[in-house]
């Protein structure tokens, strides 16, 4: 019976019909607990339909009316807006007995948690989507020393230490963690998923390949956010070398790094790069498959501090990866050890473009590197696999 059913409260920032990964991720979470036997509310601040309730999920929209750019002070406001909005909502709504499972986005948001818990006695699960403030530091956002880093460390270190629970999505996430927190006892990794996956269709006979003219060449994909924590550069220089080679480079996607590669195709004059916006999710199950290979490119010092969700999607759709990160992250051990792809650290594009040559010439091996990689997911991943984790972890928290 419903009475039965204990409720959570996930908190996330994003979710449905928003097209981003953390979206559609929360999606995913959010129906998964529902089978799992959870009363799930969401709180977002994506704007959509009105509030919604459908059997045991109810979607309750808090987006701002608020007018901004998509700048640091915009997201700000908006992001403040969306605490307040959620922590009325919280105090007016919220039981003893429910569990709030907050997404780290905005990061301050978990401060949502720290003051149900003392008012109201509720017991919070922290979500890092990716460590803040390390991450604005390595990107350049904020300065690597200075009050700012300083108190934003602080503030994250006290709502993952009132946290019941703190989840990161990586075990290279939980050292840094870890080592950040001075203790282990809360932190807990549980990994992504795929939210899509590619059909089973050879590149010559796949429709968007085929609709954009690279289906006979031998293709290298990057799908997804042009974020100023990925290596695109490396990627471009080789790019760059292999221009006059039958390969083809495809970026789809957006974000701040998106005018480097129109520069690059600009000042290059890159006949062997298309750039294309996001594919809808109905399209993603062509578009993940357009390729040999599909990259994942990190800056040095992000490998410790987020976990590309993207990396799932290209297990389960069988393709090879290459992986441009420091080779000694634990990313590039499992790609290296599974034997599912290429790594080359950031900046070595004359070693990445030969590499690329060679296997250009290999099918066999390009497609053995694809097969293991959908066989490893399938072993190791997954979203019944993920939400099943959440699941208990959430029940253990009284």
């Amino acid at each position: 019976m419903i009475l039965n059913k204990r409720r959570v409260l996930l908190v996330s920032e994003h979710f449905q019909p928003s097209t981003g990964a953390t979206a559609q991720l929360m999606n995913d979470l959010a129906s998964g607990l529902v089978k799992q036997n959870w009363r799930v509310v969401v709180l977002t601040a994506t704007g959509g339909p009105e509030n919604s309730t459908t059997e045991d999920l109810t979607v309750i929209r808090l987006s701002s009316s608020i007018q901004s750019n998509n700048g640091v002070i915009g997201k700000a406001m908006k992001g403040t807006y969306f605490l307040i909005s959620s922590l009325i909502w919280c105090l007016k709504h919220g039981n003893r007995g429910d569990v709030v499972l907050i997404v780290s986005n905005p990061p301050f948001i978990g401060l949502l948690g720290t003051i149900l818990r003392k008012l109201k006695n509720m017991p919070y699960v922290f979500l890092f989507q990716d460590l803040f403030p390390q991450t604005a530091v390595i990107s350049g956002l904020l300065p690597s020393s200075g009050p700012v880093a300083s108190s934003f460390q602080w503030l994250m270190n006290v709502i993952c230490k009132q946290a019941a629970k703190t989840v990161v999505l990586s075990d290279s996430m939980q050292t840094q963690l870890v080592q950040n927190l001075g203790q282990a006892e809360s932190v807990t990794v549980i990994h992504n998923w795929a939210v899509e996956k590619a059909l089973p269709i050879p590149l010559a006979k796949n429709p968007f390949a085929i609709q954009h003219g690279f289906q006979d060449r031998f293709t290298v994909q990057y799908s997804g956010n042009f974020g100023r924590l990925h290596d695109l550069k490396t990627l471009l220089d080789a790019a760059v070398i292999l221009h006059a080679n039958p390969m083809q480079f495809i970026f789809i996607g957006g974000g701040a790094k998106q005018s480097q590669i129109d520069n690059y195709c600009k000042f290059h004059s890159l006949s062997n790069v298309i750039r294309l916006h996001y594919q809808p999710r109905s399209t993603l199950k062509y578009s993940l498959g357009a390729c040999d290979l599909s990259v994942i490119g990190l800056i040095p010092g992000a490998e410790n501090s987020m976990a590309p969700c993207k990396f799932y999607g290209i297990l389960a759709s069988g393709k090879g990866v290459l992986l441009i990160a420091k080779k000694n992250c634990d990313l590039a051990q499992l790609v290296l050890t599974a034997g599912i792809g290429l790594v080359v650290e950031p900046g070595e594009s004359e070693a990445l473009a030969d590499k690329l040559l060679q296997l250009s010439k290999n099918p066999q091996q390009v497609q053995d590197m694809g097969k293991r990689a959908r066989s490893l997911y399938e072993k190791r991943f997954g979203r019944e696999r993920s939400t099943l984790s959440y699941s208990s972890l959430l029940k253990s928290v009284r």
